[in-house]
């Protein structure tokens, strides 16, 4: 009784959104265009209620890391990962998974990681 009683007058964890980013130096975007889809991107996690912490991949099919490489064991933890495509294709996506578009950034070079339905 006491533990419950204590956990209701707990001030609650508060989250903080944080968007980790990875191979952003590869990429050769502007300084600006960079800031301009990661506060895009951060308006729309917290616009959608997310407040912990997702993950920004810049790359493309020639880009010299791979995704398992960067981050291994991420994707089990359900945290969203994204990608800006900076060349013509998108870079490979781990086993199980593919890019979904998000068609609601100006650029249509902003991927999603979706997990494939079996």
């Amino acid at each position: 009784m006491w533990k419950q009683l204590q956990t209701l007058l707990s001030p609650p964890k508060l989250q903080k959104l944080s968007i980790e980013s990875y191979g952003q130096d590869a990429c050769d975007l502007p300084i600006e265009q960079t800031a301009d889809v990661m506060k895009w991107l951060g308006r729309s996690l917290l616009a959608a209620g997310y407040e912990a912490k997702a993950h920004m991949v810049w790359g493309s099919s020639g880009a010299d890391f791979t995704l398992d490489e960067v981050f291994p064991r991420k994707f089990k933890r359900h945290e969203p990962t994204f990608l800006y495509r900076c060349g013509d294709r998108p870079m490979q996506p781990p086993n199980g998974f593919y890019w979904r578009l998000m068609n609601e950034h100006p650029s249509l070079r902003l991927y999603q990681l979706e997990r494939k339905d079996n």
